[in-house]
Order: C-alpha cells, then structure tokens, then sequence
C-alpha cells in the first residue's frame, strides 16, 4: 500500500509543479530538484531508525491540495490579535485576509537544496504558495502574531503543504502562536506536511508556539527549523492534543556564542491516536545553552514516542544542556516509548538528560476525594497539574492562557481518562 502511495504522490507531484507559474524560474528549478530528492529518499519505514515506532506511509493523503478559488473571508475565531495575522487555506497563503504587523514585511523567496529531510523536500517541492516574512532590525513586536492553518472542506483527502520562513534581524523580538486546525474535526481525513523555518540574527528572541488541534482522522507532519545566531534566543513549545498520526519534528542549531534555545512540548492523547516527537538541538558553537522539558499523557490505547536528541559539537565548549521527559499513562493499553540522547564530543560541558513514566498517585486521587471532589474530577485535576510544568513554558501571557484554555477544554469534553 505504501508503495501505491508513493508512486501517486510522486505522479501527483510533478503536475503540482506545472502550478508554480508565479515563482521565478530559478525557484522553481529548485522545487523540481527537491522532488527529485523526494522520489530517490522515498517515504520512510519503520526500518529508519528516525522512524522505527511510527509507520508514516499508512495513511497519507496521495494528492496535493491546488489552488482553488474559493477564498475564506471569516477571520478564524483562534486569531488571538487581529493587528497581526498570517493565515494559510488548505496551505495557500490568504494575503487578503493576513496582516503583517509593523515592523514585519514580506521577504523574498530563495531558493533551497539542502533539506532536513524527505517531507521538507516534498513540501518545497509542492508548496506553490510558499511565504518567507522578514523582522526588521530593532523590531520589538509586543503583541502575539497568529499564524493559523485552516483546512475545509476542499482540502479533505489531499496532502496540505504550507511552508513559511521568519528571517529575524539584529536585535528584534516577536511571539507566535501557530495553530493547525479544520473546519470539522469529526468527519475530515487529509494529510498536512508543513514547514516553518526561522533565521534568528544577533541579540535577537523568537518565542513559537505550535498548537496541534486538527480533525481526529487526519495526518500530520511538521518541522520547525531554527538557526540560532550569537546572543538569540529561540524558546519552542509544542502541545499536541491528538489525531490519527502526527511527527513533530523540531530541529534547533546553536551556530554562534551566547546562542540559547528552550524546547519544551506537551502531548495529551487518548483512543488509538499515536504522536511521534522527535527533537535535534545541536550545539556547533561554545558558551552555548539549551533547555528541555517534555510531558506526556496517555490514555485508551494511545501511543506516544520521544525522542530527544543532544549534540555538542567538539568546538562547542562550556555549553549547558539540560533536557528531561515525563510521561503520565492512564490505562493499561497505552503505551510510551522515549529515547533522550546525548551525543557529546566536548569536554568541558555540563550536560544532563532523563526520563520517567508513571501512573496517577492513589494517594493524592483520595485525598482530592476525601475532600469531596468526585473521582473523575480528581483525576482531571491531577492530569492538568501534571501538564501544568509544560504549559508555564510559554512566557507570552495571551498564548499562555489560550494553550491552557485548550488543554483544559480537551480534558473536560474527551474520554482521556479510562
């Protein structure tokens, strides 16, 4: 069945291509050789170590979402400030309904031949709506900016391939909150491969914020990529709240002294759904530091996979690393797999890693009962107690509250607890 797949989404690609007619010639030149690298790589099987606990080739979508008339007018209800908007339909950039802050201004697109891996060669190679943003140096946006993927119903069954590249210059400072969504989380089946990509310049900060809330049966994989310059700050939080199968990939290179990342994340499944995360912090440079605090909450027959990976580079001396995963599992059916690594060629660092898995406290569901609190109630209370450490991650009060609203929504209306 993946092979069938595959021969279709190659098929269906290269009449993608034929759609780029707005690109210049150079970029799409690069978009036929990102499909060229696609259709040597194939789509990975549980026999690539990156991939050894999620069977990705299942359920792909095998066409492509094109460019369709029909353009939403309605600013989607998650937008948490309407001064600054970029909003993508089905994966088409909506430039009649976004707003770019002052501040931020549209970039030029340039061309890529260097990919983090299969996926990211797809998308830039099907992505005929791709949109790269610049920051202007000394920049200080204080509001957040929401970045909001919304797939309808003309997206059902097709694979969706927004792709977005946030250049920030010297000393500038901005939040996001990127949301992938549908119009009906019930019903729809599709597939997203998406890709955001940030250049952070010296003494610059980038809070993102990726928030995982699409249709139940549908696909996704993500990358977010960040290239960390001196004195930059990238600090990533990813909450995922469960769907057929989602890969997040987080890949984060610290290139400069005093470079400084925090990748902290949340995954709250239940049912069948299954979440692969799989993080690279790479320490290139000396006197860098990163952070890592990754949680998970399994219930029903779900299954949850971490794997965070910890390079220092032999040049990077006196960096700090620290990184650590817990799990919560609710029933006896879910399952958790977490692999923390620390691949360290360096040494004069302080590096440390850890995981832990664990149930609900008995002793602390009673004592919340024997305060007449009702043993569901209980339960719901420890579980967002227990994601509460990930939540507070997010320094940005307005996608705070918004990402603990949505949490605790997820908990009250779905059947997390078995």
């Amino acid at each position: 069945m993946e092979k069938v797949i595959f021969n279709e989404l190659v098929k269906n690609s290269k009449a993608v291509l034929l759609k780029g007619q707005d690109l210049s010639p150079s970029y799409q030149e690069a978009m036929k050789s990102a499909l060229g690298v696609f259709e040597k790589s194939g789509i990975p099987t549980k026999k690539n170590e990156d991939w050894k606990y999620t069977n990705i080739g299942a359920h792909l979508s095998p066409r492509f979402y094109q460019m369709n008339e029909s353009i939403i007018s309605d600013v989607p209800k998650s937008v948490l400030d309407k001064q600054g908007m970029i909003i993508f339909n089905n994966g088409i950039f909506n430039k009649f309904l976004s707003v770019l802050p002052a501040g931020i201004e549209l970039d030029s697109l340039s061309p890529e031949e260097k990919f983090f891996d299969t996926f990211d060669s797809l998308n830039f190679g099907v992505a005929i709506s791709p949109l790269a943003i610049k920051i202007k140096k000394n920049s200080v946006i204080k509001f957040p900016i929401s970045i909001i993927h919304l797939v309808d119903d003309v997206g059902v069954n097709k694979m969706i391939s927004p792709r977005l590249s946030i250049s920030v210059e010297e000393n500038s400072k901005a939040s996001f909150v990127e949301i992938f969504e549908s119009t009906n989380n019930d019903l729809f089946q599709y597939t997203t491969n998406a890709v955001t990509k940030f250049n952070l310049l010296p003494n610059s900060y980038i809070e993102h914020v990726k928030i995982q809330t699409e249709a139940a049966n549908s696909v996704h994989i993500g990358l977010t990529n960040a290239n960390v310059a001196a004195n930059a700050t990238f600090r990533s939080v990813t909450v995922d709240l469960g769907m057929l199968t989602a890969r997040h990939n987080i890949n984060v290179a610290l290139n400069a002294p005093a470079a400084e990342t925090s990748v902290h994340g949340l995954f709250a499944i239940k049912k069948s759904e299954h979440t692969d995360v799989f993080s690279t912090i790479t320490h290139f440079a000396p006197h860098t530091n990163s952070d890592q605090l990754f949680k998970g909450i399994l219930g029903g027959e779900s299954h949850g996979i971490f794997t965070g990976k910890i390079i220092v580079k032999q040049d990077a001396q006196q960096s700090n690393s620290s990184q650590l995963n817990k799990n919560l599992v609710l029933s006896k059916k879910a399952h958790i797999d977490t692999r923390p690594q620390l691949l360290v060629h360096a040494d004069d660092v302080k590096c440390s890693h850890g995981a832990t898995i664990g149930q609900l406290s008995f002793d602390e569901e009673f004592y919340l009962e024997s305060r007449g609190i009702a043993k569901e109630r209980a339960k719901r209370m420890l579980c967002y107690g227990f994601a509460a450490d990930a939540l507070y991650k997010i320094e940005n009060d307005e996608i705070r509250n918004f990402a603990i609203n949505l949490v605790t929504e997820n908990f009250e209306k779905t059947a997390l607890i078995d």
